[in-house]
């Protein structure tokens, strides 16, 4: 096999997610030409595949040695150098990768997301709209200018530029559950839940997709407990006049207000939801035990007001508001000791 074949299978093994098999091609052929730029280079970005930086970068350095005037393995190793940690020298050599091809967007590419990692998030998203005026068709180049924008907290941007990316690849997994993320970051519930089942859809194994059903659930929780509260002020004030202890019609209208609303409210976020919703809503719900016991609160809650609807005894909603204290202060535990968690981490 020569060099420039074992460079493009590997590339192809790369390509289709066996870097492993990319590098054992790579490093039989550089056995007989140690110092060949194209292998080197190729190298370097299986190993960048691999996650295997130290490795990568020391490919990437001999490549850019052998080939010092070419803009791709100055790319590798800026990149390698990032995800190191090495942020200077990053930017240096991602800077010198889109000096030398200043209209290749590759080259602007990876400069955007060394300068994302290195938290300049300004500069990252000036590059990549850059990135979109050299290559405007390109779904990938779309994709980092939401997704930089979105760490900038430019929603309004990142949300303009997944719609696009998925305009020109429908089947983008990561724009997909990024733009589901925007949705519940804008209180949009059951259109996150959508678009999150649609990644999962189109990527089963991308971990965040219950990652972020998991969050957008306890979005929806409090919802609920918001409307609760308010639901048991109204039936309290209902019912006062004739008894909060005493039987009496307008504690059941109020009750079967509160039922008929509360499904109302939950038929109207579910309401455009397919049907594969459920199992992933399910599994997401059996990996979060709090988010589980909090449902079955709420379904206490539920029952509280059809025994409220049954007797015409307002007290028992008053149960509610044990019920939601007791949820408050659960969600008040799980935050400390998470947060507790992620500074451990």
């Amino acid at each position: 096999m020569s060099t420039l074949d074992a460079a493009r299978r590997a590339e192809h093994l790369r390509g289709i997610g066996r870097p492993d098999e990319a590098e054992a091609i790579l490093r039989a052929a550089l056995a007989e030409e140690p110092q060949d730029p194209t292998l080197l280079t190729a190298l370097a970005a299986a190993l960048l595949a691999s996650r295997r930086h130290a490795d990568g970068l020391a490919a990437a350095e001999a490549a850019c040695a052998s080939a010092p005037q070419d803009e791709r393995p100055h790319r590798i190793r800026a990149l390698h150098l990032s995800l190191l940690g090495r942020h200077d020298e990053a930017l240096a050599a991602g800077y010198l990768a889109v000096t030398l091809a200043p209209d290749e967007p590759y080259a602007a590419t990876g400069y955007a997301r060394v300068l994302q990692r290195a938290t300049r998030l300004r500069d990252a998203q000036e590059v990549a709209h850059r990135v979109v005026a050299l290559d405007p068709t390109s779904a990938e180049a779309h994709f980092l200018l939401a997704d930089i924008a979105s760490d900038a907290g430019d929603r309004r941007t990142a949300r303009t530029a997944y719609e696009e990316t998925l305009r020109l690849d429908p089947e983008h997994a990561a724009a997909t559950h990024d733009l589901a993320v925007l949705d519940a970051r804008a209180h949009r519930p059951a259109r996150a839940l959508h678009g999150l089942i649609d990644a999962g859809r189109l990527d089963p194994a991308m971990p965040e997709v219950v990652q972020t059903v998991v969050a957008v659930l306890w979005q929806l929780s409090w919802r609920l407990r918001i409307w609760l509260i308010v639901a048991t002020v109204a039936t309290f004030a209902a019912a006062a006049p004739h008894g909060l202890g005493v039987p009496g019609a307008n504690a059941r209208i109020a009750a079967g207000a509160v039922l008929a609303l509360t499904a109302a409210l939950i038929r109207w976020t579910t309401r455009d939801l397919p049907r594969r919703t459920w199992p992933v809503v399910r599994a997401a719900v059996r990996t979060d035990k709090p988010l589980l016991l909090t449902y079955a609160a709420l379904a206490l809650c539920a029952l509280l007001y059809v025994s409220v609807l049954a007797s015409g005894i307002a007290v028992a909603a008053g149960a509610v508001w044990f019920v939601l204290v007791a949820l408050g202060w659960l969600a008040l535990v799980i935050r400390l000791v998470r947060s507790r968690r992620r500074g451990r981490t």
